[in-house]
């Protein structure tokens, strides 16, 4: 038995090791930044134009914009900020590069001597930070309210990373313009480019820049002419110019004043103006060895009403050809984060992340998707977004309620439980139709809902054609949905992607691998398949033929476990413990304490084997364990504790608030309850088909280690019960007597 053992050990890792070396292919030739090789020599200028959407862009005329995108590359950027989406805290997120909020007075960035509230600029900054500013800096009034704010975050914040980072390698920084309106100051881009002092370098902030225009928005625009003017008195004397047009921030302040008509047009005016003036920047430039980024920080308030929270972005110049942005944080064509702005900048001047600072460099990807092809993207991540909720939430009390019911079926109403089988049935096909869905494109949520269960009833029908019995049953859904997801995965997972039951884009949790929810799924539908494999595979041949499917755990291990396909570190450890336990279970009948001891030090080993080979491949390839691996080295083993809280404090979020909560504890209530309930069933059942009583135990060993290692753990054990409880429900019924059959006097079962 030893010997087998050993000898199937041998064939699971030679497997793992096969894959790994096939995954490992060489990755697409990205276009990337000069600066591995070399220290930028030019200039980074930013272009704030705020408030508008992708679409906006798309209605207007900006062929300078175009030109910029046809030479460089063109994205889609996520908003994600801690606190409200606001351009309070917006922007001093991207400064900061981590999710922080501003304060009430982040907005107040002055020239020194400017005067606010009667007081001069420099004076009260001199009372806030006791530094005497430099006559040609620009202060911020509140960003020692806004450290204070963001304290006790459980990991690493410096309000101002960006600018720090760029004053101590010597490069100067300069923001020139603002959103200002009548009574009321709004340099919110101060807030992103300054030092942990609260202090820019170099720059004009002040009026200045504004004019008497009152066919405008409040009767004034920007002074193109005095902004390039200022930039030229600048150019021998800054390395990164932040430049913010604030005509398209005060039409979207102005939207309630005007109609709806004039407001588009105002927005519209503002955006080509904009353009132009783009253009005559341009013309200043050297795109070989420049770089410039047109960014929009927060999007319009109409596209946040409808969830669409990604804003266009625009960056030609040096280490960008043609194509579209990606980055690391999303190894997604067309999509990166407000964190990789900051990223960008150093890295062009080869300036090392300060503390705390996320986020990873952009680079440019190949790809023949226009501005039209990438608008039609970012709607159809806006429907993904906006159909996800009302989808999992319809399931789930569908779930939740069938469960009960297919337990007081067998408690008390035996004579409907062949229905009460169909439906669960059901229910275990519809994360299968969630799956295969995004084939299917619905844009609207009642063509989506009615499409994904009319899949599902399809595959249930398909079952029901051919006489199967339940375990063959279970055993297809099982086995399908493995494959289905490590199809998608091999191949990008595209599906994944725009699942109901996949990750969410917008929201910026995940963006590629696998996510918790089909990670759930996939432990709970491997340990119950092969469990059931097992069953049926003893039943009809050898008793020793069994012992081979225990290969198969590697190829959901090489899915979960790869960098390059679902890099999801909690479902790696969940799937290895599962996979322990039904290995042990089968040989050693019971689990002690040296064999979780000996589990736990190969997990270990394991994961630091992987954590470290994905931290030694390119920046740009690595995904989140790689880049854990460089936080550690760059904050100290203390990063793990940070990570831990987080996770921690994720979990109790979620445990009290998210709908799967009632399915993994009504579902670990029905496992329970059926272990005393019918009397001697589950004993029946452990001696009936002993395999799948192992695979589920199996299962639950991995969903309890879901929930507690993942930092939205619940989740996990929640959908990883689908394909838990519910066959546990029908090999219980299907063992159950429902009824007297009158013609012979005997007891049928199901």
């Amino acid at each position: 038995m030893r010997g087998r053992y050993i000898f199937f050990l041998f064939i699971s890792v030679f497997v793992f090791v096969l894959m790994t070396i096939w995954i490992d292919r060489p990755e697409p030739v990205y276009r990337k930044q000069d600066s591995e090789t070399s220290e930028g020599d030019g200039k980074v200028i930013m272009v704030v134009i705020d408030r508008i959407g992708l679409k906006d862009l798309y209605d207007a005329n900006t062929p300078n914009m175009d030109y910029l995108a046809q030479i460089g590359g063109i994205g889609l950027m996520t908003t994600n900020m801690a606190g409200s989406r606001s351009q309070r805290n917006a922007y001093i997120t991207m400064g900061a590069g981590t999710n922080v909020t501003g304060s009430d007075k982040s907005h107040l960035g002055f020239n020194v001597k400017e005067t606010y509230h009667g007081n001069e600029a420099g004076n009260l900054y001199r009372q806030i930070a006791g530094i005497e500013p430099p006559e040609q800096a620009v202060v911020n009034l509140g960003f020692a309210q806004a450290a204070r704010n963001n304290k006790q975050r459980p990991y690493t914040v410096t309000i101002g990373a960006l600018g720090t980072a760029l004053r101590e390698a010597g490069r100067i920084a300069a923001v020139l313009g603002n959103c200002d309106t009548p009574g009321e100051y709004k340099r919110y881009l101060v807030s992103m480019m300054m030092d942990d002092q609260g202090m820019v370098p170099a720059g004009r902030v002040d009026q200045s820049f504004l004019t008497s225009d009152h066919g405008r928005p409040f009767g004034i625009r920007t002074d193109y002419d005095a902004l390039l003017q200022y930039i030229d008195e600048l150019w021998d004397t800054a390395d990164v110019f932040a430049i913010q047009l604030g005509d398209t921030s005060r039409a979207e302040d102005f939207r309630y004043e005007a109609t709806d008509l004039l407001n588009e047009s105002y927005k519209r005016i503002a955006i080509e103006e904009s353009d132009a003036f783009i253009g005559r920047l341009t013309d200043k430039l050297n795109l070989q060895k420049d770089l410039i980024m047109i960014v929009t920080p927060l999007g319009p308030a109409r596209d946040l009403a409808e969830n669409n929270r990604l804003t266009p972005v625009i960056i030609a110049g040096k280490g960008f050809a043609e194509g579209l942005l990606s980055s690391a944080s999303t190894k997604r064509m067309g999509v990166i984060t407000n964190l990789d702005i900051g990223q960008t900048i150093l890295d062009y001047f080869g300036i090392p992340r300060r503390k705390g600072q996320l986020g990873n460099r952009v680079f440019s990807s190949p790809s023949s998707m226009d501005m039209k092809e990438l608008l039609a993207y970012n709607t159809r991540l806006t429907e993904i977004h906006n159909q996800r909720a009302p989808l999992l939430k319809s399931y789930v009390t569908v779930l939740v309620i069938l469960l009960a019911a297919s337990l007081i079926s067998i408690f008390f109403f035996r004579q409907y439980l062949s229905y009460a089988a169909a439906f669960l049935q059901f229910m275990m096909a519809v994360p299968i139709a969630y799956l295969v869905l995004p084939v299917f494109h619905q844009p609207t949520l009642a063509g989506s809902f009615m499409l994904s269960w009319l899949l599902a009833l399809v595959i249930t029908g398909l079952l029901s054609l051919r006489k199967l019995n339940v375990m063959d049953k279970i055993g297809i859904l099982c086995i399908l949905v493995v494959v289905l997801l490590a199809a998608d995965q091999f191949t990008g997972a595209n599906l994944i992607a725009c699942s109901p039951l996949g990750y969410d884009i917008i929201s910026g949790a995940r963006f590629y691998g696998m996510g918790n929810e089909y990670m759930g799924i996939l432990i709970g539908a491997v340990c119950t398949g092969i469990g059931t494999a097992c069953e049926l595979w003893g039943r009809k041949g050898s008793p020793g033929s069994v012992w081979f499917v225990f290969p198969l755990f590697a190829l959901p291990l090489v899915v979960l476990a790869h960098p390059r396909l679902g890099a999801n570190v909690g479902g790696t450890i969940s799937l290895i413990a599962a996979m322990a336990s039904f290995i042990i279970l089968n040989w050693k009948k019971k689990i002690r304490i040296r064999h979780m001891t000996g589990v736990g030090a190969f997990m270990a080993a394991f994961l630091i084997v992987l954590f470290l080979l994905d931290s030694t491949r390119a920046v740009d390839s690595q995904t989140h364990m790689g880049q854990t691996v460089s936080l550690i080295r760059e904050n100290g083993i203390l990063e793990l504790f940070y990570i831990a809280i987080r996770k921690i404090e994720m979990n109790i979020k979620l445990f009290r608030y998210t709908i799967w909560t009632r399915v993994f504890l009504l579902s670990l209530l029905s496992i329970v309850l059926l272990l005393f309930r019918p009397i001697g069933i589950f004993r029946n059942l452990a001696e009936k088909t002993p395999f799948f009583v192992k695979g589920i135990t199996s299962g639950v060993i991995g969903c309890i280690a879901a929930l507690l290692v993942n930092d939205s753990g619940i989740v996990a054990a929640g959908t990883s019960m689908i394909y838990l409880a519910p066959p546990v429900l029908l090999v219980v019924m299907m063992h159950l007597p429902r009824g007297v059959n009158k013609a012979h006097g005997k007891e049928q079962a199901v």
